[in-house]
Parts: structure tokens; sequence; C-alpha cells
């Protein structure tokens, strides 16, 4: 069995982050995002971006998105 792949190992270079449709403008709650090739996908906090991050593999996000859709039907990601 090989080991369980890291969310966490990408170089942060290579993160373009953008900022959530959900995030207001101007409300200072806004979530940024980074996704990369292989599925994997940050979250942070765009007020303090060297904050550290959440990260997600793909079956992780898809997993945490059906939560939320669960609660908000209207919720995309």
């Amino acid at each position: 069995m090989s080991p369980k792949h890291d969310p966490y190992d990408h170089n942060p270079a290579d993160a373009t982050w953008v900022k959530s449709p959900f995030s207001g403008d101007g409300n200072g709650d806004c979530v940024i995002v980074a996704r990369f090739s292989n599925g994997d996908v940050w979250l942070g906090d765009d007020k303090n971006p060297d904050r550290p991050h959440l990260a997600f593999d793909q079956a992780e996000w898809t997993a945490f998105v059906k939560a939320i859709e669960t609660q908000a039907p209207n919720f995309t990601a």
C-alpha cells in the first residue's frame, strides 16, 4: 500500500490564489482558494495570506463540498 498523498506537498510559490465568489466586497471575511492540477485545493484568508492554510486532496475536497451542499444547496465550488 502506498503512503497517503499529502495535499500540503506543493511549493507555495506555485499557488495562484483567487477570491471565493461567495466573499463579498469590502466585508473583511474573504476566503481565497488555490487549485492545483492534481486536484488538490488550498483555502486561505485574504486578510492574512501568510497565515497557515487548509489543504485538501481531491477526495477530501469533494467530501467537504458535498457536506456544505447538504447544508446550503446553493453553494458551488
